[in-house]
C-alpha cells in the first residue's frame, strides 16, 4: 500500500492513505458509510513500529505500508513491511543518480554562456 507522510509527531508519523489502496476486508471494518465520505485517510504509524535509523519527511512517499489494527473508534494503525536493503534503496539510488546527471547538464549549460 503506498501512503504519504502528512506530519510527524511525538505519536509517530500520521500518514495519509487514499481509499483506492486499502483493501476491502479493511473497507468492510472502517465502514461503507464512513469511508464514502472520504476520499483519503490518515492513520498512525508509531515509532516503536519503525526501525531504528528511520527517517521521514513530511510529503514523503511511503511504499511498504500495511494496516496493522482498525479500532472501534475508526484510528487506523499502520505498520511498515519489513524490505531487503536492495530493494529498499534501489529506487532511491537510481533517482539520485538521474537527479546528478540533469544537474550535471545544467551545470554545463551554464559554464558555457
Amino acid at each position: 500500500m503506498i501512503g504519504y507522510v502528512k506530519n510527524i509527531s511525538r505519536f509517530g508519523v500520521f500518514i495519509t492513505i487514499a481509499t483506492s489502496e486499502i483493501s476491502e476486508d479493511d473497507l468492510l471494518s472502517l465502514g461503507h458509510l464512513y469511508v464514502e465520505k472520504q476520499d483519503r485517510l490518515t492513520g498512525l504509524l508509531r515509532w516503536s513500529e519503525i526501525p531504528s535509523g528511520e527517517k521521514f519527511y513530511k510529503n514523503e512517499t511511503l511504499h511498504n505500508l500495511k494496516i496493522k489494527l482498525i479500532r472501534e473508534d475508526k484510528k487506523i494503525e499502520l505498520s511498515l513491511i519489513s524490505e531487503d536493503f536492495l530493494e529498499k534503496f534501489e529506487h532511491k539510488i537510481a533517482t539520485t543518480l538521474e537527479t546528478l546527471k540533469v544537474l550535471q547538464i545544467k551545470n554545463q549549460k551554464v559554464r558555457d554562456l
